[in-house]
């Protein structure tokens, strides 16, 4: 009898919870904001305009991460996300991650404003480690001058073109 009615009032306690869950499960609840950082082994589910950075001792597929742009280490940004391996990256000097599990490539350039300063290889971006760091800091050997649309002051010594705009560089040391 006692086995009976302990087994009553688990059932009870278990209808109960689920009744109470499914009242306040509805579509009301507001949306779940994103993790403020997110590891990303898919690239098919990258989005145009995020910022990855590098986790681990060099930059390679095994350690991305979506971060928010406005963050000081965010030094790259998705220019375009692939769905092919295949294919090719629109105008521009990208730095290109191909993932061949899920047939997906990002075309990651610069995530930079007017005055971020970076050390990057500015005669090959591809094999280049881009990283973003104070302009007093001895590794940098870039200044972003300009961000435009088509041409680059003249203040800037080199430009670098993207689908939808032309970074422009002066150097530095």
């Amino acid at each position: 009898m006692v086995v009976r009615q302990t087994l009553m009032v688990c059932v009870l306690a278990v209808l109960a919870y689920l009744g109470v869950w499914w009242a306040f499960s509805g579509t009301d609840e507001p949306a779940r904001t994103a993790p403020e950082s997110l590891f990303l082994t898919d690239y098919s589910k990258a989005e145009k305009g995020s910022c990855v950075r590098f986790e681990g001792p060099g930059e390679n597929d095994l350690g991305l991460t979506v971060v928010d742009c406005g963050g000081g280490r965010a030094a790259l940004k998705v220019g375009t996300v692939l769905t092919a391996t295949s294919a090719e990256c629109p105008r521009g000097d990208y730095k290109v991650l191909r993932d061949t599990r899920h047939d997906a490539a990002l075309c990651l350039m610069p995530n930079a404003a007017r005055g971020d300063c970076f050390e990057l290889d500015t005669d090959d971006l591809q094999r280049s480690v881009v990283s973003k760091f104070d302009c007093a800091a001895p590794r940098v050997n870039v200044q972003v001058v300009d961000v435009a649309e088509e041409s680059c002051p003249e203040e800037a010594e080199l430009g670098v073109p993207y689908e939808d705009m032309t970074l422009c560089l002066r150097r530095v040391r």
